[in-house]
């Protein structure tokens, strides 16, 4: 019996080397993926299949975390995959909003970096709080460093919290870009540096069915994700 195992590992090495040699490359390099919900609507919407880029932060041992280098630090803005810190074999997608050091404060959805307005028009504050209370929905921009990008609001959804964070050493501070349809940081707290999986770069494709037919949608072909 071990002859013949033996003798079927030398005939398909190739084809065994080509597989982990495949499977190295998408954990270490690059990945796939598809969103299954709307938290990060309009930015990604649900259906969408995106390209992950795994280099973007470290370099790691493959099918491990360990990391051989740290190639850049993540940055405010960046639309990042990571674990999900209660379920680690879950993986989310979500906005990079604080980054060790920082002071968060969120009010009513609206957000504070080291006490400065995340609002690209910051005049409009109060009027976009106004809107609050008149239950239509609205969107707005955001700015962080070089991402800029539409926050939708949900007034309905609304939990009017307000929380203040200080980020620790090593970890990172995520919210969903639908601001009030969104199970993030303001939920589970923290993701570790470990848990960064990597940056999300652009959608591939976006499908969704009806029944059994298949829906593509051709405008969120490869659209570059800010």
């Amino acid at each position: 019996m071990m002859n013949k195992i033996k003798k079927l590992l030398v005939i398909n090495r190739g084809f065994i080397i080509a597989v982990v040699f495949l499977f190295s490359l998408r954990w270490s390099f690059a990945d796939h993926c598809k969103i299954p919900t709307g938290s990060m609507i309009p930015t990604i919407e649900i259906g969408d299949h995106v390209f992950v880029n795994k280099l973007a932060y470290d370099l790691k041992v493959p099918f491990t975390k360990l990391s051989l280098s740290r190639l850049s630090e993540p940055q405010r803005g960046d639309v990042i995959v990571f674990e999900y810190p209660l379920n680690t074999s879950v993986n989310y997608v979500k906005r990079l909003i604080g980054v060790p050091g920082d002071t968060i404060e969120i009010f009513n959805g609206f957000v504070k970096i080291n006490n400065q307005i995340t609002l690209k028009f910051k005049d409009d504050l109060d009027h976009y709080i106004e809107n609050l209370y008149t239950h239509n929905n609205f969107s707005y921009q955001e700015k962080m460093g070089n991402s800029e990008y539409t926050v939708n609001r949900i007034p309905s959804k609304l939990h009017p919290l307000h929380q203040k964070y200080l980020i620790p050493k090593d970890h990172y501070f995520f919210m969903g870009d639908n601001r009030d349809n969104s199970a993030d940081g303001r939920y589970f707290g923290f993701v570790h540096r470990d848990r960064l999986l990597g940056k999300v770069v652009t959608t591939t494709y976006s499908l969704t069915f009806d029944q059994w037919i298949p829906h593509f949608k051709l405008n969120r072909f490869f659209k570059p994700i800010i």
